[in-house]
């Protein structure tokens, strides 16, 4: 007889209580001189003693799915939830202006679903609002898929492989193999080559610092330098993010701006103002999380 259920489990204990009860009411119901009490009682109570150390003891079932090895730096429990302070660039090369908004953003996990492939997933809602006494909006979703292998995350239309696993210092992968960088509009996500760095280490984000995370270093490229090189076009990407155990993204820095010598915003190259970039960008930094 094993107890694996909540349900067999109470069963169980409840038989024993039972039985116990019953075989010290029926000594106390009998009490007898000795002698009659070894001939009468004796067989009983020996029947008595194997039968409730026979039933094995009794474990309520554990609810919580063991969370794999270097599998914890991106949790999805039900309900876990991250909140960023962010500041989101634009650069605008018609204006020749840099343009910073400040706000915050939640990740939470708000549901599962099964997805296209027949494989568990998580769906994450990502809030906004403006400063902490709003209320949040929500402003798209994400859906989260961990193999075992690696972890996907979709939005906007994107499927990114954030992690792979084992984790490992210096592991390289193609992070942006599902998306169609045959696309002219996606033609910049090909070539990335994301590799695990800092692997273990502390961080600190500017507002907190965690003891254990691992860094995703997804794309560090320049190509050529407007400012030493201003009649030759140039693009910056970085794309950074930092992980930590238990709690997940605590840190992300991206951006990616182009330099066109020709725009007209850029025709007098002998002024430095007219380096004007057109592009973007966003840095996270984790202030609150459960």
């Amino acid at each position: 007889m094993s107890c694996e259920t909540n349900e067999k489990a109470v069963s169980c204990k409840s038989g024993r209580k039972i039985l116990i009860f019953q075989f010290f009411s029926y000594i106390y119901a009998n009490k007898q001189p000795k002698t009659d009490m070894n001939n009468k009682t004796l067989p009983f109570l020996l029947l008595a003693v194997v039968l409730i150390f026979a039933i094995p003891s009794c474990k309520k079932a554990d609810k919580q799915v063991p969370v794999p090895e270097n599998q914890d730096y991106f949790p999805l429990q039900l309900g876990k939830y991250v909140i960023y302070n962010v500041d989101s660039t634009i650069w605008d090369d018609t204006n020749c202006v840099k343009v910073v908004r400040h706000y915050q953003m939640m990740w939470r996990v708000v549901d599962t679903f099964t997805d296209g492939q027949n494989r568990p997933s998580m769906r994450m809602e990502v809030s906004i609002r403006k400063k902490a006494t709003d209320l949040w909006t929500l402003q798209y979703v994400m859906y989260a898929t961990n193999t075992g292998q690696e972890l996907e995350l979709a939005y906007s239309d994107l499927r990114f492989i954030k992690m792979v696993y084992p984790i490992a210092q210096d592991r390289v992968w193609d992070g942006n193999a599902y998306i169609n960088t045959n696309d002219a509009d996606l033609t910049y996500f090909k070539g990335w080559n994301y590799r695990y760095i800092n692997v273990g280490l502390p961080f600190g984000n500017g507002d907190v610092t965690y003891d254990n995370t691992v860094t995703v270093l997804a794309i560090d490229q320049t190509v050529n330098d407007p400012y030493p090189q201003p009649k030759d076009a140039a693009v910056r990407t970085f794309g950074e993010e930092v992980f930590a155990k238990g709690i997940g993204m605590v840190y992300r820095e991206y951006y990616r701006w182009t330099y066109d010598p020709n725009s007209t915003s850029n025709m007098d190259i002998n002024n430095k103002e007219t380096r004007c970039l057109k592009g973007d960008g966003v840095v996270m930094r984790a202030v609150d999380h459960n």
